[in-house]
């Protein structure tokens, strides 16, 4: 006589309930908490990038400073007229906020030291631009194994939630079966 093993029915359907609940803690807890992340990843991202473009508008900025004093300092020169003490007061004003050494006047001999530190300021802005450039393909990177670890985890639920489905069935399953051999 041949001995078949026999599970009992409960014994599947609690399995499959459990594998349902562990599905179910697997998306409140990992899932949602990896979304979270990613989104924080995306948030980085969009900031990196607003700051890349303020910064660029700095670069533009500061090129037009050099436009306007080069411009104001070449009528000057043709005019063989100094410029107004109140413009001065305010170009210098202006050009003291960008550079690191102030200037105290205008004037043609200073005016290649001047551009060598608008220069320099353009130099820094635009290796942050570089920077936050890198950082952002960084960001892009780790978002992508993120997405990644996520769809593996959602195929792991979804396989829990269906093998665990199947089991609580097997109870169906099995009074079917059972009804069919009382026949």
């Amino acid at each position: 006589m041949k001995k078949s093993l026999i599970i009992p029915t409960w014994t599947l359907v609690g399995i499959g309930l459990l594998l349902n609940v562990v599905s179910a803690l697997m998306t409140n807890f990992y899932i949602d908490d990896a979304t979270r992340q990613a989104n924080s990843l995306i948030q980085q991202q969009a900031n990196n990038d607003k700051l890349i473009t303020l910064t660029w508008q700095q670069v533009e900025t500061v090129e037009r400073k050099r436009e306007h004093v080069l411009g104001l300092m070449a009528n000057s020169d043709l005019m063989n007229k100094p410029l107004a003490p109140e413009i001065t007061q305010q170009v210098i004003s202006d050009l003291n906020y960008w550079i690191k050494n102030e200037i105290s006047t205008l004037s043609l001999n200073g005016v290649s030291p001047l551009m060598v530190e608008l220069n320099e300021v353009q130099v820094e802005q635009r290796d942050k631009i570089n920077h936050l450039y890198l950082k952002n393909l960084d960001l892009i990177d780790l978002y992508s194994d993120e997405m990644k670890y996520i769809s593996r985890l959602r195929n792991l639920a979804l396989f829990l939630q269906i093998v665990g489905l199947g089991l609580v069935l097997s109870r169906d399953l099995s009074r079917h079966d059972y009804i069919g051999k009382k026949k």
